[in-house]
C-alpha cells in the first residue's frame, strides 16, 4: 500500500450560507489522518497537481447529484480548493467552497438534491444558515439527525450511518 492509499478519513464538516438573492455558498472541509505525511512531503508542483486533481473530483462528483431550487435544476461549481494541516503534518484537511444560485420567491421556496445513497465512513457536521428573514423552516428530508434553530439547520451524522439519496429543504421567506 503507498503512502496515498494509507490516508484516512476522519471527519466531514460544512457551511452552507444562503443569501436572500438565492446564493449558495457553502465551505466543505474534510479531516484525514496522514501517517505517512504525504501531503506534507509533496513538491510545490506536485502539491499543485494534488489540488488540482481534489478540485476536479469534487467538481466531478458534484456533477454527478441533481440539485433543484424551486424546481429548476441548479448547478454548483468549485470555487476554490486547498490542503492545509491541523498542527501536525499527519493532520491534513482539504477544503472546498462551492456556490450556486437559485432564484426564490416571498413564501415557499424549495431545496432539493439527488445523491448516491453511500454509508459515512466518517462522522460529520454540517450547518445550513437561510436569510435574516426567514419565517420557518418548513421541512427537512434527510438520513442525517438534525435540529432546527431559527433560520438555522444543524445537520450531523455517525460513522457507518446511510446518507445521501433524496433530500430536501422547505422554507418560507417573508
Amino acid at each position: 500500500m503507498n503512502s496515498e492509499e494509507r490516508i484516512i478519513p476522519t471527519h466531514a464538516s460544512s457551511f452552507f450560507s444562503i443569501s436572500r438573492d438565492g446564493e449558495f455558498h457553502q465551505l466543505l472541509q474534510y479531516d484525514y489522518y496522514d501517517p505517512d505525511e504525504y501531503y506534507s512531503r509533496l513538491e510545490r508542483d506536485d502539491f499543485l497537481e494534488e489540488i488540482r486533481k481534489l478540485w476536479l473530483n469534487m467538481q466531478n462528483y458534484l456533477e454527478e447529484e441533481t440539485n433543484k431550487v424551486n424546481g429548476v435544476m441548479v448547478y454548483p461549481k468549485v470555487e476554490f480548493c486547498d490542503i492545509q494541516f491541523r498542527g501536525r503534518p499527519q493532520n491534513p484537511f482539504i477544503i472546498w467552497t462551492i456556490t450556486f444560485k437559485g432564484d426564490f420567491q416571498i413564501g415557499l421556496n424549495k431545496y432539493e438534491t439527488k445523491t448516491d445513497e453511500e454509508e459515512l465512513e466518517y462522522d460529520c457536521y454540517v450547518i445550513w444558515q437561510f436569510p435574516e428573514k426567514t419565517k420557518k423552516i418548513l421541512k427537512v428530508d434527510t438520513k442525517l439527525y438534525y435540529d432546527i434553530f431559527g433560520n438555522r439547520i444543524v445537520l450531523w451524522g455517525e460513522k457507518g450511518m446511510k446518507i445521501g439519496g433524496f433530500e430536501r429543504i422547505h422554507f418560507e421567506l417573508v
